[in-house]
């Protein structure tokens, strides 16, 4: 069961289901042999799905700054966040893990050392297929996701404001920029490896704790649907530049930062509906699932039984053939992710909620602050 609390931040699940239908998209298009050839007007925009990844990276960093001040009333509260992190992440994984053993399309190396490189979430750090790759099809993000969850709580104790926020982007790009000189001579394939490494996209989650600040930073500012919509509309140019090379300077990659900040920023003040409303934030409810089970249908799909093929051969345009293939795709995939979300995902996460604060304990009060306190209490009344 979900919980029955009011959503807070309804702009936050309508983000993760919208970027996970738009990885989803990408990867119908991209994942069979040959890739499908779609008009130039689709094509940009459906084959950009794989920046639905850095949106995800920035709205978790985003929500993890929401939650860390649930943990200041804890003893130990870097192990309080760390297993709920654990609880939300490991044990879907884990299981899509082990459907990899009888399924794998992808052919990925599945033995016992990409198999604990993946069960103890070090594999990002490890170069070559089965290892920062995932043995599961698109689960190279569980890992830098992962690494990035042993770092957060301290940055997050050095990045108080967002000029603090700014200054720890700027360390991010430098490693970033260092990272992608000397990783080269290091490794054999460093193209796919700086795309899939921590280092390189440590700079998104920076981007998502700067947001965070100006978030509250916008709760002062007058006029905030009407800035909220020029945000909103800043969006589509901001991708226009991007996608057509036009950043004034830098990787194009980081510059995807700012555009889904305002994106962020902008739905906060201004939630359109088409974009924030029941459907969207009920995919975002479990686009985890989404997103750990869509590779496998789409291979399904795509190599086991035929479907794509036989619509592309049915005399159907390449565009109808793909609009036909997503739809079905997500006819498979959003049943298949509801089931394993309520069977699986939700009910053990909110059981390691409960875990992980019986072993973070709770914050004894000392007498004296109870004292005064009451003594307070009775001052004032």
């Amino acid at each position: 069961m979900t919980s029955s609390k009011p959503d807070r931040f309804p702009y936050l699940s309508a983000l993760r289901g919208l970027a996970a239908l738009w990885v989803v998209m990408a990867h119908v298009a991209l994942m069979p042999n040959p890739a499908f050839e779609l008009p130039w007007w689709p094509e940009i925009f459906v084959r950009s799905g794989v920046m639905g990844v850095n949106l995800f990276f920035l709205v978790s960093a985003f929500s993890l700054c929401l939650t860390m001040p649930k943990h200041d009333n804890e003893q130990r509260p870097y192990l309080g966040f760390m297993l709920r992190r654990f609880f939300r992440i490991a044990p879907l994984f884990y299981a899509v893990i082990v459907l990899s053993n009888w399924y794998n399309p992808a052919g990925l190396p599945y033995d016992y050392k990409t198999v604990t490189a993946n069960l103890t979430f070090v594999f990002n750090f490890i170069p070559g297929p089965g290892y920062q790759t995932s043995v599961v099809i698109a689960g190279w993000t569980i890992g830098v996701e992962m690494a990035f969850y042993l770092v957060f709580p301290f940055i997050y104790a050095r990045t108080k404001s967002v000029t603090l926020a700014i200054r720890a982007l700027i360390v991010a790009l430098v490693v970033a920029t260092v990272f992608r000189s000397v990783i080269g001579d290091l490794v054999a394939d460093p193209g796919i490896y700086i795309r899939q490494s921590i280092f390189d996209l440590a700079p998104m989650f920076m981007f998502g704790i700067i947001t965070f600040y100006v978030v509250q930073i916008a709760r002062e500012w007058k006029h905030k649907r009407a800035i909220g919509a020029a945000l909103l509309a800043s969006v589509p140019l901001q991708f226009h530049m991007i996608v057509g090379g036009m950043v004034p300077f830098g990787a194009p990659i980081y510059w995807q930062g700012p555009m889904f900040g305002c994106l962020l920023v902008g739905l906060n003040l201004f939630p359109i509906k088409p974009l924030v409303n029941g459907a969207t934030r009920w995919l975002g409810d479990i686009s985890y699932s989404v997103y750990l089970m869509h590779g496998p249908i789409i291979a399904l799909l795509a190599f086991r039984f035929p479907a794509f093929q036989s619509l592309r051969s049915s005399g159907l345009s390449e565009l109808q053939a793909y609009t036909a293939a997503l739809g079905i795709t997500l006819l498979c995939v959003i049943p298949v992710a509801a089931l394993t979300f309520h069977g699986w995902e939700n009910w053990i996460n909110n059981w390691g909620k409960g875990f992980a604060s019986r072993c973070a304990g709770r914050k004894c009060v000392e007498v004296d602050d109870i004292k005064g306190a009451k003594l307070a209490e009775a001052n004032s009344a």
